[in-house]
């Protein structure tokens, strides 16, 4: 039991690491356009603002790239506007490419923020409030924060606060599997939930936090806990001096 629970501090300081570093790379990024607004739309001589319903930037090829506003100004090069697009490049990777076309006309695909494209016309990443929703499906609520996307528009991360209802919020740092569902991550539910998760082969998920009664097991859990779908294999609970024991 002793090599199980150093092999859990093990991975558990590797994802720290890995986190630190991604949260360093969203704070760069942050930094960078909260750089680029204050001394690109300043005029230094009269001190006057630039002031503009939206403002789009084109590559060398005349693409449009980077969109800023609010909302987030139309460009006919972006591939989650143009339904026709979307029918040949994302419906028919899902089993019916007419029901999720049906499903899609309701997703939301605007911001209040700045949006990055790449030369295809792909999502690639989005800053703002109420970013967009991933093309597999709608959000839950209102997001605030920073997506990223792979190299065919599909959502592979983010930084954000989540509205989940009135004045009531949840705040996750998420990295998506190649299946668009959560891989890994940190986050603060509005339960009182709080902690890393990580999800691997087989429906194996592992949890490290802490947790309110009645959510992973009926008394109030602080520790790691390591399931394989629903059913729960192995727990450390130092909330009740638990050591690390296999759940039968």
């Amino acid at each position: 039991m002793n090599n199980e629970l150093l092999e859990l501090k093990l991975q558990l300081n590797k994802q720290k690491k890995k986190m630190q570093q991604l949260t360093f790379l969203f704070s760069s990024v942050l930094l960078l356009f909260i750089s680029f607004f204050i001394f690109s739309f300043k005029d230094n001589d009269d001190n006057k603002v630039l002031r503009a319903k939206g403002l789009v930037i084109v590559d060398e090829n005349g693409k449009e790239r980077i969109l800023i506003g609010a909302p987030l100004p139309y460009a006919k090069n972006r591939i989650r506007t143009d339904t026709a697009r979307v029918r040949a490049l994302w419906s028919k990777k899902f089993p019916d490419a007419d029901q999720y076309m049906k499903w899609y006309k309701d997703y939301n695909h605007q911001s209040d923020g700045i949006l990055i494209l790449d030369e295809q016309g792909y999502d690639k990443v989005c800053l703002g409030d109420g970013v967009p929703d991933a093309n597999i499906g709608p959000r839950i609520g209102k997001q605030s924060g920073l997506i990223f996307c792979d190299d065919e528009g599909f959502e592979r991360g983010g930084l954000g606060i989540l509205n989940v209802g009135e004045k009531t919020n949840r705040v996750v740092l998420a990295l998506d599997g190649a299946n668009g569902m959560d891989a890994t991550g940190i986050s603060v539910l509005e339960d009182g939930e709080t902690g890393f998760f990580a999800s691997g082969p087989k429906g194996y998920h592992m949890f490290i936090g802490s947790a309110p009664a009645e959510s992973y097991t009926p008394e109030p859990f602080f520790g790691v806990m390591i399931n394989q779908k629903k059913n729960a294999l192995y727990q450390l609970n130092t909330a009740t001096a638990d050591t690390v024991r296999k759940v039968k």
